[in-house]
């Protein structure tokens, strides 16, 4: 049996069906106490009318304060008296009077006159007469002698009136499901109408066309907020299939210049014999650019590595202030050659939960830069501080600097300054931006300052314990 929940369903039908059975209940139990309410109201209408009898045979007997006439005074009125039938009994049960229409049926006596309190209502049922509604009432003649009064009337025209108030509900509540379910489907249709233009929308998008953008008629509404997601999620599709596409065509051109170049080298030396020296040469050439062509590739797996995920699994203590000084002790031989001062302010001790070859590898590309790019007779220079939940690692330098205008786009892959100067330092573009996704893995922030000529600042913020 499929249910409502069921994936064979739509969500036009699903809802539509769910607002039909929901209405459906309420309207069953509206139903059922609204018959419930009209049958107490029709029972107490029929009680009413049979207490206004009883209180007119009350006074009528009252008028007759002779009991043995009082058969005869009351049969003038009360032997035939409308739909109503009248009881008199006197204290032993004796009848003192009875309408013509109980002459051969015995009334049920609610209990003895003289012990009767108030007033007793009760159904009966009468053979081949139907179901009748009976009062029962005790009072005293003018000698306080007790008597019983009883009234009795058919309640075929109350079951009858009743009857066709059920009738009016079974007629009316089909009619009003069938209602519910038109109602229901219309109002699903029309609330899910935008659902249907944002899907069609979203269908229309592809990695070919990524502008076409979702359009929601009110945007501060479910359906609206949806929208806004949708449409951000598309912009950072957008962005990162863009910058796949440049990251595609750049690593192809800097996989291309390599080979150009040692492909270059081979045919020159195939044209003629040449000597050992210049086939030595080739070979040199060669090797160099293999060695450049394996250090792009290797670093353009690191970032794949990361992008994916798969170096971000690590949790293990690592003592950041010992790892940098281990990493700035195999600068110093290298800051001498080049004649640079090179200060390691006393470091705080902070623990982080990351991979130490990955953090080494991100200190040891910001020292790389801050020696390549600062001239003989500058300065290079590492502090750290910490405020409790943070820990700045600031390594800065007195060299080149870099423009302004290229700042935003430092960390970005295969991004260079200059072009011709970061070949004459071997660089690929690529060392800052593993730089970014080691502290993004780590959860921290990596910041950069800079002025021409005067030095630039990185400033790498991550989070651990003292």
């Amino acid at each position: 049996m499929i249910g409502l929940s069921s994936k064979n369903w739509s969500i036009r039908w699903r809802l539509t069906i769910w607002n039909a059975v929901v209405l459906t209940v309420i309207g069953v139990a509206f139903s059922v106490m609204m018959l419930a309410m009209v049958h107490r109201h029709l029972i107490a209408r029929a009680d009413l009318a049979l207490n206004d009898e009883i209180r007119e045979l009350i006074e009528e007997i009252n008028f007759y304060p002779d009991t043995d006439n009082l058969g005869q005074q009351l049969a003038k009125r009360y032997d035939v008296h409308f739909d109503y039938h009248f009881q008199v009994l006197a204290e032993d049960g004796r009848p003192l009077f009875r309408s013509r229409f109980l002459t051969n049926i015995s009334l049920p006596a609610p209990g003895k006159a003289g012990e009767l309190r108030g007033q007793v209502f009760e159904d009966l049922m009468l053979p081949n007469l139907g179901r009748h509604r009976l009062l029962s009432m005790a009072m005293r003649d003018s000698q306080s002698r007790p008597m019983l009064l009883q009234v009795l009337r058919s309640r075929a025209a109350l079951d009858q009136e009743f009857q066709s108030y059920i009738w009016m509900v079974l007629t009316l509540g089909p009619l009003a499901v069938l209602v519910a379910v038109g109602a229901g489907y219309a109002l699903a249709r029309g609330a899910l109408a935008p659902i249907k233009k944002i899907a069609a929308t979203a269908e229309r998008i592809s990695a070919e066309k990524l502008t076409a953008r979702v359009v929601a008629p009110n945007p501060n509404d479910e359906l609206g907020r949806l929208a806004a997601t949708l449409n951000q999620t598309f912009d950072r599709l957008q962005r990162s299939i863009n910058e796949m596409r440049q990251f595609t065509a750049d690593a192809a051109h800097e996989l291309r210049s390599p080979l150009a170049v040692m492909r270059t080298e081979a045919e020159v030396a195939l044209r003629s014999a040449r000597s050992v020296e210049e086939y030595r040469h080739v070979i040199e050439v060669t090797l160099e650019e293999v060695t450049r062509l394996a250090e792009t590739v290797d670093q353009l797996l690191t970032l794949s590595r990361h992008d994916s995920g798969i170096d971000i699994g690590f949790r293990e203590e690592v003592p950041l202030d010992a790892l940098l000084g281990d990493v700035a002790e195999k600068f110093r031989i290298v800051a001498q050659e080049k004649g640079l001062t090179f200060d390691v302010a006393p470091l705080p001790p902070w623990n982080v939960q990351g991979d130490d070859i990955r953090l080494s590898q991100l200190f040891f590309n910001l020292l790389d830069n801050a020696m390549k790019y600062t001239p003989r007779g500058g300065h290079v220079a590492i502090q750290a501080e910490t405020n409790g939940q943070f820990a700045k690692f600031i390594i800065e330098d007195t060299g080149i600097g870099i423009p302004a205008e290229h700042l935003p786009h430092l960390f970005k892959r295969f991004y260079r300054v200059d072009h011709s100067r970061n070949r004459a330092f071997g660089g690929t573009g690529l060392g800052l931006a593993i730089c970014k996704s080691i502290v993004e893995a780590h959860h921290g922030k990596i910041e950069v300052t800079s002025q021409p000529s005067l030095g630039t600042r990185f400033t790498v913020t991550l989070p651990g314990k003292p």
